[in-house]
């Protein structure tokens, strides 16, 4: 086996082990911030047409309360992300050794292709759809700096104690609207 191929195997390897862990968290995250969308509506109502706040008290209570949702929301883009690194990174190389293999093999035949209208065209749309890919793969790279950044995880937990949270006042808005 070659280099290529064992780091190939290894990536392999790391991402069966990652992505099941990536999946559930992602789920989870997910829940968490559909879990707090609910409890900020909720706690917008209960402000705005049970207890009568003005629209732009309720307004202003519901967009604080979202803020730590959406650093739930980033995180959870970013774990959607990382599910789909493998098929990105699996498809560039394809690609990549694919073009590679066919350009020694003409250039080993002596058949150097001269470039017409056509050909250059092609070449464009190759170049195109090549850097596509690499700009996704380049956009899963700054999700994982989101992951492991120090400070955004602690805002992340941060987030979602704050759900926690939201749960217990909901309930206890809950209560006293029946009371």
């Amino acid at each position: 086996m070659s280099e290529v191929e064992t780091k190939q195997a290894r990536l392999l390897v790391i991402f069966e082990r990652l992505l099941p862990l990536v999946d559930s968290v992602s789920d989870k995250v997910r829940f968490a911030a559909l879990l707090g969308v609910g409890l900020d509506v909720w706690i917008f109502i209960w402000l705005f047409f049970l207890k009568g706040f003005s629209l732009s008290s309720a307004l202003i209570v519901a967009g604080v309360v979202m803020l730590p949702l959406l650093i739930l929301l980033r995180f959870w883009w970013a774990l959607e992300e990382i599910k789909d690194l493998p098929n990105i990174a699996g498809r560039m190389m394809t690609d990549a050794k694919g073009e590679i293999q066919e350009t020694v093999q003409g250039i080993r035949a002596g058949q150097v292709q001269k470039l017409g209208f056509l050909s250059s065209a092609k070449s464009l749309w190759s170049i195109g759809s090549m850097a596509s890919e690499a700009r996704e793969l380049v956009g899963s790279y700054i999700s994982i700096g989101t992951l492991v950044n120090p400070l955004s995880l602690i805002l992340g937990v941060l987030s979602l104690l704050f759900v926690l949270l939201l749960v217990l006042v909901g309930l206890v808005l809950l209560i006293l609207a029946f009371w």
